[in-house]
């Protein structure tokens, strides 16, 4: 955080922690209202882009998701959750093939991170490559066991689920 003030301090922590309040209730609208009330000056620090690009997310606000997550990404670019997020909203900015040149650019600096290769699999399901699907599932399954219970039932893979079930 830059250097602010004790009083400046006070009064981001008072609206950052309201707006995340009203996020949680499903209240996106004041969640962002609340962002938009903390100084002009504040409105650029990593922590209040970070709550933004959450609030974008529950307002389907994918184009302005997608430029804060490049920005964050830019500005930490250690962090693998920010290129994830910016292939969130690319897709559905823009569709499975965007953002999976996302993915594919960033994978290679996070190779422990399995949530490259499973997002990566539900967009080549999507697309119909299931072999790839397959391939780079079973890839995020090695790294975390527990995405199996969540790929189960993610829309994006039944027709990784049904081609098993084909003759």
């Amino acid at each position: 955080m830059k250097s602010l003030s004790p009083e400046e301090r006070q009064a981001l922590s008072k609206h950052l922690r309201a707006a995340t309040g009203y996020l949680d209730l499903g209240m996106a609208e004041d969640a962002w209202s609340q962002l938009e009330e903390i100084e002009a000056r504040h409105r650029g620090l990593l922590e209040v882009l970070r709550l933004r690009l959450e609030v974008c997310r529950a307002l389907n606000s994918w184009e302005l998701m997608a430029e804060i997550a490049n920005h964050l990404h830019k500005a930490e670019p250690q962090d693998p959750g920010h290129p994830l997020h910016l292939a969130y909203a690319i897709r559905r900015a823009h569709g499975e093939n965007e953002a999976a040149a996302v993915l594919e650019d960033a994978r290679p600096k996070f190779p422990e991170e399995p949530l490259f290769s499973y997002n990566l699999a539900c967009y080549r399901a999507v697309a119909g490559n299931l072999t790839e699907a397959k391939r780079l599932l079973a890839e995020a399954f090695s790294m975390d066991a527990s995405l199996r219970i969540t790929a189960l039932d993610d829309p994006d893979l039944v027709g990784v689920w049904d081609s098993f079930n084909d003759p």
